[in-house]
C-alpha cells in the first residue's frame, strides 16, 4: 500500500525535476538565439516547447506546477517592463495550451495514460496540437498585451508555432527513442539470463 507522504514526495520531485528541466533547456536554447530568434519572444526552434510537452505528458499536474513556477520566474526576466500581473498571465497560457492540447489529443487518438502505446505518428499530432494553439493563443495574448501588432498576429503565430514544433518534436521524439532503446535493452537482458 502506498502511503500518502510517499506520493507527496514523488510529486515534489516531479515538479522540481520538471522545472529544472524546462529552465535548463531554456538556457540552453539561448545559445541557438542567433540562428533561430525570429522576434521577441519567438524562436524558429524551441526547446523549451518539446520539455514542456514531455513535462505534461509525463509528470501530469505536478509537472505542470513545476512548470508553472519556472515560467513565472523566466517571464520575470524577459519581460522586467511588465507587471506581474501579466506576468503570470503569459506562464498560465502559455502552460496551458500544452496540457489541453494534449489530454484532448491522446483521449482522440486513445493514447493510453501511461504512454504505452505512443507511437511516433502521435508525437507529431501531440508536438502540431499543442505548437499551434500555443502559437496562436500565446500571439493573442502578445497582442492585448502590445507585443505583438495586428499585422503581424498570423505571421508571428506561425513562426512561434513551427518553433515549438520542431522543439516539441526534437524532444519527445528524443525521448520515446530513448525509452525504446532501453526497453529492448531490458528484453535483450531477461531473454539472456540463464
Amino acid at each position: 500500500m502506498i502511503r500518502l507522504p510517499e506520493i507527496r514526495w514523488a510529486h515534489i520531485v516531479t515538479a522540481v525535476i520538471s522545472g529544472v528541466l524546462f529552465s535548463l533547456s531554456f538556457r540552453l536554447n539561448q545559445f541557438f538565439d542567433a540562428q533561430f530568434v525570429y522576434a521577441a519572444g519567438i524562436s524558429l526552434l524551441f526547446l523549451p516547447a518539446g520539455v514542456k510537452l514531455l513535462a505534461v505528458l509525463v509528470g501530469r499536474l505536478p509537472a505542470i506546477i513545476g512548470l508553472l513556477v519556472v515560467g513565472i520566474y523566466l517571464g520575470m526576466g524577459i519581460w522586467p517592463d511588465k507587471p506581474m500581473s501579466s506576468i503570470v498571465y503569459f506562464a498560465v497560457v502559455s502552460l496551458m495550451t500544452y496540457p489541453i492540447a494534449a489530454f484532448s489529443l491522446m483521449r482522440w487518438l486513445h493514447i493510453r495514460q501511461d504512454l504505452s502505446n505512443l507511437r511516433y505518428h502521435h508525437i507529431v499530432w501531440l508536438s502540431l496540437a499543442a505548437s499551434v494553439l500555443n502559437g496562436v493563443a500565446h500571439n493573442w495574448l502578445y497582442l492585448s498585451q502590445g507585443v505583438t501588432l495586428s499585422e503581424e498576429l498570423w505571421q508571428k503565430s506561425a513562426a512561434m508555432a513551427f518553433g515549438d514544433f520542431m522543439g516539441c518534436f526534437v524532444v519527445v521524439a528524443l525521448f520515446h527513442a530513448t525509452m525504446g532503446v532501453l526497453h529492448n535493452l531490458r528484453k535483450h537482458t531477461h531473454t539472456t539470463e540463464p
